[in-house]
């Protein structure tokens, strides 16, 4: 008899990592480490419409399975502001928490180091940075 393969299904690694950040930023906040005492800031796959002053924008980027049930994920995380010296400040935030994560997502790798890369269309300053993220995939029945 023939093995079969168990169905894994993976969860979406862009929202995970939205919603482990999300509780670290509050609007016009300083960089200190440690949980924010309300929400508010955007950390969101997408540019907020209209668009914010300032903003924490994730995108999955590629990644494979890595075993049965787990995959490496390759996201961006993008850090949007007034000035270069706030985006370089909010990424340089996001880049401590990724890097001691160690729950629903884990094992992350930086795969290049914070750069400034102002939008071309707006003028706006933004930092980004790509991480290589692991998560774990659920076994269903099929």
């Amino acid at each position: 008899m023939l093995a079969v393969a168990e169905a894994v299904l993976f969860r979406d690694v862009e929202a995970l990592v939205c919603n482990y950040l999300r509780p670290h930023f509050v609007p016009g906040m300083t960089v200190v480490p440690g949980p924010a005492l309300a929400l508010g800031m955007q950390v969101g796959i997408r540019i907020p419409n209209p668009r914010a002053p300032e903003f924490i924008r994730v995108l999955r980027t590629g990644g494979p399975k890595e075993t049965l049930v787990s995959e490496a994920a390759q996201i961006t995380v993008e850090a949007w502001a007034q000035t270069e010296y706030r985006a370089s400040q909010l990424l340089s935030l996001c880049r401590a928490l990724l890097n001691a994560a160690d729950e629903t997502i884990y094992g992350v790798r930086e795969f290049s180091g914070p750069a400034n890369l102002p939008d071309p269309l707006s003028a706006q300053s933004r930092y980004t940075q790509s991480f290589q993220v692991r998560a774990r995939g659920t076994v269903i029945n099929t």
